[in-house]
């Protein structure tokens, strides 16, 4: 079967959501639907991809720190093979023009799962009220076809207790600008985001929703048609005992749809006669506590699930489901060896499951349940003056240690005005 029967953890965690949710009311919202991703191809993610995502991730603590701030920049990556690499890089930096005008440029850019181009926005925010903000933004091109537009409104101010509505229109003058070829949209791309982020006694909270509309764009000298919809979603909930002591989880899911059809094509399983859906849910749950002056720990338990439905419209001997799961424990250990120097010593164990369901009879199904475990050693180092810190890891396999002991390394950068 394609759908394993796995532990479900994401569904006991989106049922407490469903209840939290609706009390919830992120800071300035960032780059992340369609990004001009619309190409189709397959999957290349390993069995432990999802151990070594978990700990190329910031730290809880240095999560906080990113909320808390109003500006900065971070960026962190690492192996995922010998041919691929994670990377998540984030970008937010304001500048005030007097009291009521703020001018933003903001990116985010996150590959895990295939190939993104680099995308940004420039915001310019006028405050009407001290509770309302509106907002024009939007991301100039060279080609006038790609430039985007838009616009949002903001009730109440960060970095908490906020809710915003953002709604950006994507190469919004592709048919009156293109002169390169007869190709058009038919609708337009638009982006919706509704996002918002809220502090009330001891809890804290964020969520965002992003929605790409159905669009359609159409080749017509090339015979081809490219269909695209995406649904991004997150949730965090948090509980602070006190400073550095925080239980709570986050949850991640999205749903990406695109079709690439040519009427006439030229060659068999051409990347342009192929179809695909992309489903990813990340339940996330934590404890953090500080365990006296220099040491803090951490402990949790996450559950990823990716499935990449394929299917090449014109060789259905190439369709498949691909479906890769991991249920991971993992402790992590934060020494403070001087004022602006910290250790962090991490293990991370999960149940893995890789799937590759061959649609056609004649081709045998893939399938590989296993233990992953693997082990980082981080080494911190903290400017206090400017607020950044950068951090080097090297991680290990412990479940293959004597064939294959180095499993990759890791650098990340974080800097809050």
């Amino acid at each position: 079967m394609f759908f394993p029967k796995q532990p479900r953890l994401s569904i006991f965690v989106i049922s407490i959501i469903v209840c939290c949710v609706l009390s919830l009311s992120v800071r300035p919202s960032l780059v992340r639907a369609y990004d001009d991703a619309s190409e189709i191809s397959h999957s290349h993610l390993n069995q432990e991809n999802f151990l070594d995502i978990k700990s190329y991730q910031f730290h809880k603590l240095k999560e906080e720190e990113w909320y808390e701030s109003q500006a900065g920049w971070r960026l962190t990556g690492g192996s995922m093979g010998l041919d691929l690499l994670f990377t998540d890089l984030e970008i937010l930096l304001p500048y005030s023009l007097g009291r009521e005008v703020i001018v933003y440029f903001k990116a985010r850019q996150e590959e895990f799962y295939e190939i993104k181009p680099f995308r940004y926005l420039v915001e310019v925010e006028w405050r009407a009220t001290e509770l309302i903000g509106l907002s024009l933004l939007g991301m100039p091109e060279y080609d006038k076809r790609k430039a985007d537009q838009g616009g949002s409104i903001t009730l109440g101010k960060g970095p908490w207790n906020y809710i915003k509505f953002q709604q950006l229109l994507k190469d919004l003058y592709y048919n009156e600008k293109n002169f390169y070829d007869t190709s058009y949209y038919s609708p337009h791309p638009v982006e919706n985001n509704f996002e918002g982020m809220f502090s009330w006694k001891n809890w804290k909270g964020r969520f965002t929703f992003v929605q790409d509309t159905p669009f359609k764009l159409t080749f017509p000298a090339r015979d081809l048609t490219v269909n695209y919809k995406s649904q991004d979603k997150t949730v965090m909930l948090d509980y602070h005992f006190k400073e550095q002591e925080i239980a709570g989880f986050s949850w991640r899911s999205f749903d990406i749809r695109k079709r690439r059809e040519k009427t006439n094509p030229s060659e068999s399983s051409s990347p342009d006669n192929r179809g695909q859906q992309l489903l990813f849910s990340s339940t996330d749950l934590y404890w953090l506590h500080p365990l006296n002056s220099e040491f803090h720990g951490t402990i949790g338990l996450r559950e990823d699930r990716f499935q990449n439905i394929f299917r090449q419209l014109d060789v259905p001997f190439d369709d498949y489901n691909f479906y890769l799961w991991t249920l991971q424990v993992y402790g992590i250990i934060r020494h403070k060896t001087a004022i602006d120097r910290f250790f962090e010593y991490a293990l991370y164990a999960g149940d893995t499951e890789k799937v590759t369901n061959y649609l056609s009879d004649v081709r045998a199904d893939i399938s590989t349940r296993k233990p992953e475990v693997k082990m980082r050693i981080s080494w911190d180092f903290l400017d206090l003056s400017n607020q950044s810190a950068l951090m080097f890891t090297s991680s290990w396999n412990l479940d293959n240690f004597s064939k294959d002991f180095w499993d990759g390394g890791n650098i990340s950068y974080q800097k809050t005005f």
